[in-house]
């Protein structure tokens, strides 16, 4: 996933999307829409909300609309079942409540759901959008029901305005500075740095290095331009303090880099990254 908003587009009016993951891991994100994730197999490790979580197989989680998230799979073998819908599909009996905690233990109603969507995603036959959509509307009733509840804020400027700082970062990462950040926010510096990790578990410095990084690591792969080109365009200034970074957040040099290495950011974490050299697989989905 290579941007702060991820947006989704769907087919026919669907107004949802379903896949499977194999050791799925992506970057800190947001999206307009609401997201239901279910531990197949192995565990996970998430950041929400200013929290980190740890969950296992047979566990779910639910993310609210336009809430930041990121989530690292702990082993190779892990699999995870994604719904993401719109968040109109809910909004009749949830426009003002939503889970007081994303974690939902024993998500196998979660599990079943996925597996309904999926079927009549995949077939689409007569009346299959309306199926699709009591599914979700039966499962959220459900999950509402069942589980604690909390009002939903509605979004304040502070936090459309964080949102638009995060895509500000990824956009401008290579020139980006705190004191840019601090003056988009119009925020005391060491305020903004409170806030950015209480918001996404990262400190905001680490968070630039990690766009910068991230960037390197596509034109390496591109194989257009030189190491000191890459280490001017990225923002890192001396070939050295290129290196001393990218190995620092990626575990190699750059001109080690594995083939097929993804980049994840850590979680929760203000040092060193997560190691990704197989990247992540796609297994089924409903587009």
């Amino acid at each position: 996933m290579d941007t702060a908003r991820e947006k989704w587009i769907y087919e026919n009016g669907e107004k949802i999307w379903v896949g499977k993951y194999r050791n799925s891991k992506n970057m800190l994100h947001w999206h307009d829409e609401c997201e239901l994730i279910f531990i197949e197999h192995g565990e996970m490790e998430v950041f929400t909300s200013g929290k980190t979580y740890r969950i296992t197989k047979g566990n779910a989680m639910f993310f609210d609309s336009r809430v930041l998230h990121q989530m690292t799979s702990i082993d190779e073998s892990t699999t995870l079942l994604v719904l993401v819908f719109a968040r109109s599909m809910i909004n009749d009996f949830a426009i003002d409540v939503t889970l007081a905690t994303p974690i939902i233990e024993k998500g196998a109603e979660v599990q079943s759901a996925y597996n309904i969507i999926l079927d009549e995603l995949k077939k689409k036959q007569q009346m299959y959008n309306i199926i699709t959509l009591s599914t979700i509307s039966k499962l959220m009733v459900k999950l509402f029901r069942d589980h604690p509840t909390s009002h939903r804020k509605p979004t304040n400027g502070i936090d459309d305005r964080f949102a638009e700082l995060i895509c500000e970062i990824e956009d401008n990462a290579e020139t980006y500075t705190l004191d840019d950040a601090a003056k988009f926010m119009n925020m005391n510096p060491s305020y903004l740095s409170r806030m950015f990790r209480e918001k996404t578990g990262v400190n905001l410095v680490y968070y630039i290095n990690c766009m910068r990084v991230q960037k390197a690591i596509k034109l390496l792969k591109s194989g257009s331009h030189t190491m000191t080109e890459i280490s001017t365009i990225c923002g890192f200034g001396t070939i050295r303090n290129f290196n001393d970074i990218f190995k620092k957040y990626t575990g190699y040099a750059p001109s080690a880099l594995p083939k097929h290495y993804v980049f994840i950011p850590a979680i929760d974490k203000t040092a060193s990254s997560a190691h990704n050299p197989h990247g992540f697989e796609l297994i089924e989905s409903s587009s």
